[in-house]
């Protein structure tokens, strides 16, 4: 029995081998964090941590091992994660962008709006980091008593020409939560794009909606399903996908050894049964959790839709770093494949196409260069 396969995003999606994200700083807000190996080795790309929830923002060495740091883990790491533990294979687009990470949780991953709010605003606080641009991989609930100010937060980000990225949600029909509700957002909507699926792209049931006239989101659709990114160590979820490919091992050598050697078969009918039976098991564990190695997991929703839009972007920058926010959604949109068949609506500009923004963005370059 083969283990599955799968592809990572570079090679699921057409996009520059060139760009990795070279030069730029990407911020990422989200519940928690975990120092992963694909971030801090073989050097530490983590420029920054901030935790949102105090007052002042303030670092700290000691990130959170608890379960909820997963996602936020996962959302950086699908962006700008190297692949290192998985020798380069599940990187991210950007795998070679510096990146700030930046805390809004609270208590098990609880998000408040002035939490996000006051994360948005880190990069205005702190210049120095240089980030250019910012991911919001999670939603406010639409009765929070700070949702205005999360929306002026975006708006003075943007402003200040910082690019702001956010999930849309992941509820059909339903209206996207801020800050994806907030209007100088690019707000990415998800996508069931082919390289893994079969069949022609569609579009993955997220959020969409006109939270005010004029303003439609999402903005655009990139992969919100079979998305790799790396497991939280120590959680029981990567403990056990550590167990289920260890033991699909030893029963596969002892299938091979025992049960179906041509030149000696050792073991008994019911023995067999047993054995492949446990095969079956194990394996279908594997994909009913989408488990793909030791150490990486599928992961959906428009969490992750959203920053790999923020990793081709970060390619856009490398190529051309004078882009503005304005700028770089405009290359985003324009380049963009609409669907067929699929109302605007719910898919915005269409599909990411990163390959094509990435050129968008170089022909930019040497546009500014020829007029200098």
């Amino acid at each position: 029995m083969l283990r599955p396969q799968f592809l990572s995003i570079p090679e699921r999606l057409e996009a520059s081998r060139e760009h990795r994200g070279r030069g730029v700083v990407m911020g990422f807000v989200d519940v928690g964090f975990y120092p992963h190996p694909d971030l801090m080795q073989p050097r530490r790309r983590i420029k920054a941590y901030a935790d949102a929830a105090q007052d002042e923002p303030v670092g700290s060495e000691f990130f959170t091992a608890q379960p909820y740091g997963w996602h936020g883990t996962m959302t950086a790491c699908s962006a700008a994660g190297n692949g290192y533990v998985s020798g380069g294979r599940y990187r991210g687009l950007a795998s070679e962008a510096d990146v700030v990470l930046i805390k809004a949780g609270i208590d098990g991953g609880r998000v408040r709006g002035k939490h996000v709010a006051h994360a948005i605003r880190l990069p205005l606080r702190y210049p120095q980091l240089g980030i250019r641009i910012l991911n919001v991989s999670l939603g406010l609930f639409h009765d929070d008593p700070d949702r205005h100010d999360v929306e002026r937060a975006v708006k003075e980000v943007v402003e200040a020409g910082i690019t702001v990225f956010a999930a849309a949600g992941n509820t059909a029909g339903q209206m996207p939560p801020l800050p994806g509700a907030a209007a100088e957002a690019i707000t990415v909507g998800g996508g069931r794009i082919r390289g893994i699926e079969e069949g022609e792209d569609a579009p993955w049931p997220s959020s969409y909606g006109s939270p005010k006239p004029g303003v439609h989101k999402p903005d655009l659709l990139a992969p919100a399903i079979w998305v790799p990114a790396p497991m939280l160590p120590g959680t029981l979820v990567a403990r056990e996908a550590i167990a289920l490919f260890q033991l699909l091992t030893v029963l596969e050598e002892a299938t091979a050894e025992h049960g179906f050697s041509e030149t000696r078969q050792t073991a008994t009918p019911d023995e067999q049964n047993s054995v492949q039976g446990l095969l079956r098991a194990v394996a279908g564990r594997i994909e009913r959790c989408k488990y793909i190695s030791q150490e990486y997991q599928h992961v959906d929703g428009t969490s992750f839709a959203s920053p790999i839009t923020a990793s081709v972007a970060a390619q856009m920058l490398e190529a051309c770093p004078k882009l503005t926010p304005k700028e770089l959604r405009e290359g985003l949109l324009a380049t963009a494949e609409p669907l067929k068949n699929v109302d605007r609506a719910v898919q915005g500009a269409g599909v990411l196409q990163p390959l094509r923004a990435v050129e968008w963005a170089v022909r930019r370059a040497a546009g500014d260069q020829s007029s200098a």
